[in-house]
């Protein structure tokens, strides 16, 4: 598919030397700002990787913010050819994307965020057929399923008690909300390009969410609490979604280009997590603001909650009418076990990380 816009690298090269013969236009598009660990730290640099890697073949154009569909359009709108490839957050299209949001929905296990994304690129790509089916329905390819940092409760005032945490109005999405709900809380469910006008505006009071949200989302401008304790992660981050029809046109060259570079992208995004989010911390205490850990009830009770999870999102998906939702659950619940077991060996190295990653999923699509 043409596309007359061109990306700020694509055209700087242009300007210098001859087009290059078959060069196609591209265009990616994210809700996500461009400042965002997600594009900043993956998606820029990927899109800048495909270019040279294609020998420009392929260009790309890079819409932030929104400013080719919101969370809940984007999977239309890569689907539908208004965009070529785009980033997903599954949870947010549900209706969509059942199979892959159900598993998702379960941010409370989420402890590692890096065994998590490999656990759902196994999944999604090798060992959930509904999911490939899914994402056909959409005409899209999806692939570089990514994860946030580790989520924790960000609050306005100090919270990191049950009695304190009891009747605030949390931002809370899929399991987690249900999480809040079962500790006193009431689970606000919007997407995160709403929470820094509904907390400005008093609709919420906390977010679960990473701390680097305190400066992506300016979520510093209000809060004055976190709490260092994880409550997992979000690991159904679809970074990769690709129009079905220019994936079948680009060529099994340029597709292998990009199954190349996936591994890269999750890693980069899973590993930026972590320094921003430090950061952040550290501007949140500078503003006056303090971290705490959670009180020893609360602690016990979230333990249980991530204990039962897998029983309660099989409960969940066959209310849901999701007939294998407990193949599903428990074919990713083995997924994690065996990457939590691989993150045992890789430790902090991004690099065999990134190999595992295309050892055991890319490899083998």
């Amino acid at each position: 598919m043409k596309r007359i816009m061109l990306s700020m690298t694509a055209a700087a090269a242009l300007a210098t030397a001859a087009p290059q013969a078959g060069a196609e236009e591209y265009t990616f598009g994210t809700y996500v700002s461009p400042t965002s660990t997600t594009f900043r730290a993956g998606s820029e640099p990927l899109l800048q990787r495909l270019e040279e890697q294609s020998n420009g073949e392929m260009t790309w154009e890079a819409f932030t913010g929104g400013a080719m569909g919101g969370p809940k359009e984007l999977l239309g709108n890569a689907g539908s050819g208004v965009l070529d490839a785009s980033g997903v957050v599954d949870i947010y299209v549900k209706a969509s994307l059942p199979h892959s949001s159900l598993v998702s929905g379960m941010l409370i296990v989420g402890e590692d965020p890096a065994a998590m994304a490999g656990a759902m690129n196994e999944f999604q790509l090798l060992n959930c057929p509904a999911c490939l089916e899914d994402h056909e329905k959409n005409n899209v390819v999806a692939m570089g399923f990514s994860s946030t940092g580790t989520y924790h409760l960000i609050c306005k005032d100090e919270v990191h008690t049950m009695d304190q945490l009891k009747g605030k109005k949390v931002r809370a999405v899929g399991g987690m909300g249900r999480a809040m709900q079962s500790l006193g809380a009431t689970a606000v469910s919007i997407t995160t390009a709403e929470m820094y006008e509904a907390m400005q505006r008093g609709q919420m009071d906390c977010a679960t969410g990473s701390a680097a949200w305190l400066d992506t989302y300016n979520l510093k401008d209000f809060s004055r609490s976190i709490v260092s304790d994880s409550l997992g992660s979000y690991f159904g981050i679809m970074s990769w979604v690709m129009n079905k029809d220019v994936w079948d046109e680009i060529g099994e060259a340029n597709q292998q280009i990009i199954k190349d570079n996936m591994a890269e992208l999750v890693a980069d995004i899973v590993w930026a997590y972590g320094p921003e989010g430090e950061e952040a911390l550290k501007n949140l205490e500078a503003a006056g603001g303090a971290v705490y850990s959670f009180d020893d009830a609360l602690k016990a009770e979230i333990a249980r909650l991530r204990a039962e999870e897998y029983e309660t999102t099989i409960g969940v998906g066959k209310e849901s009418g999701i007939e294998n939702a407990e193949e599903l659950v428990r074919t990713f619940e083995k997924l994690v076990d065996k990457w939590n077991g691989i993150m045992a060996e890789v430790g902090d190295d991004k690099a065999a990380y990134i190999e595992a990653l295309q050892r055991e999923v890319y490899d083998k699509i």
